[in-house]
């Protein structure tokens, strides 16, 4: 072996243990708690209340007269598609009817954030879909000639278009998590001939069939973008009650009282396991508490949440007592 040999033998030696060592370097543990936190969020449906659209700014606010109910069947296309889709839990109208009473809010449509935000923590919901009206119109065009006496002939091309506008109030913190927007249009072709006085054809009134048509189209725009927004809207810190514990403050027959509520993700609706602790194991040299050995006793259904705290039944197992722990189920 010459020399200059020796400096390239060496090289490779050097290589090699380089990735000899690389090889045995382990791979980064990944964060199970906090992937499996993710995967419960995004899997866990979002509660959703839909609220009648604003119609105020309409360029044709006459069509409102020819055809009342417009705002509330909107919000009703908007419910039944939301329910189709499937990535919802979907309140049911007569619920957002009967709090809107109760609370003497209005009808109207015109509700801004906080105020929907409001509505939504009544319900006990995730979020509010609320929105605008932009266009809501019909528009005709004729053409034609005729041969007075002799012959005539007139078309009539009728064009529904309809904009929406849409947004996704958090009911915790009144913040806009995501909009949407859906355009839809709908058309009808018309025609008529008259011949020596005879005439021909047809000519209909489907104003308010072509505008729940294009409402319908512009409804599945805005359907299509919520759903795809939901996902990151699930795994939000704001929206998700997992893993969040709360503790029994007060137990009156029933009615089982918990120390959490809006501000911590608990919502009307969510299941706990009642937990009893049974161990508690402590630091021997601190005497601090490392861990709570607990033991499901029953379960309870959230029925009345506020913002700091939580109504609940018993719907399994034994009675809780104060002091024991809930923990919310994905």
């Amino acid at each position: 072996m010459t020399d200059s040999q020796r400096p390239s033998l060496k090289v490779a030696a050097l290589l090699l243990a380089a990735g000899s060592i690389a090889f045995f370097i382990p791979a980064p543990v990944p964060n199970l708690r906090a992937e499996s936190i993710r995967l419960a969020q995004v899997e866990r449906k979002l509660r959703i209340a839909v609220l009648d659209f604003d119609f105020s700014s309409v360029s044709s606010p006459q069509l409102l007269n020819i055809f009342p109910g417009i705002a509330q069947g909107t919000s009703d296309i908007l419910v039944t598609s939301l329910v189709a889709d499937g990535t919802f839990s979907v309140i049911e109208r007569s619920r957002i009817n009967a709090v809107l009473a109760e609370q003497n809010f209005g009808t109207s449509g015109r509700v801004d954030a906080s105020t929907a935000a409001e509505i939504g923590r009544i319900l006990g919901v995730d979020t509010v879909l609320v929105g605008t009206v932009t266009q809501f119109d019909v528009q005709e065009e004729r053409r034609g000639f005729r041969v007075p006496g002799v012959f005539g002939e007139k078309k009539t091309t009728t064009t529904a278009n309809v904009q929406l506008n849409a947004r996704l109030i958090d009911t915790s913190t009144a913040e806009i998590l995501a909009v949407a927007e859906g355009t839809g249009e709908s058309v009808q072709e018309d025609e008529s001939t008259v011949v020596l006085g005879i005439g021909g054809g047809s000519e209909t009134d489907n104003r308010q069939q072509l505008l729940t048509n294009a409402t319908r189209q512009a409804v599945d725009e805005v359907v299509a973008a919520v759903a795809a927004a939901a996902g990151d809207v699930a795994a939000s810190p704001t929206s998700a009650p997992l893993f969040v514990e709360a503790v029994v403050a007060d137990v009156q027959g029933n009615v089982v009282v918990l120390n959490r509520g809006l501000n911590d993700g608990f919502r009307n609706g969510t299941i706990v396991s009642v937990e009893r602790v049974t161990r508690e194991v402590t630091d021997p040299e601190t005497g601090a508490v490392l861990r709570r050995l607990t033991s499901e006793i029953g379960r309870m259904e959230l029925y009345d949440v506020d913002r700091d705290s939580s109504l609940g039944r018993v719907i399994s197992g034994a009675s809780p007592q104060a002091g024991d722990v809930a923990k919310p189920l994905p």
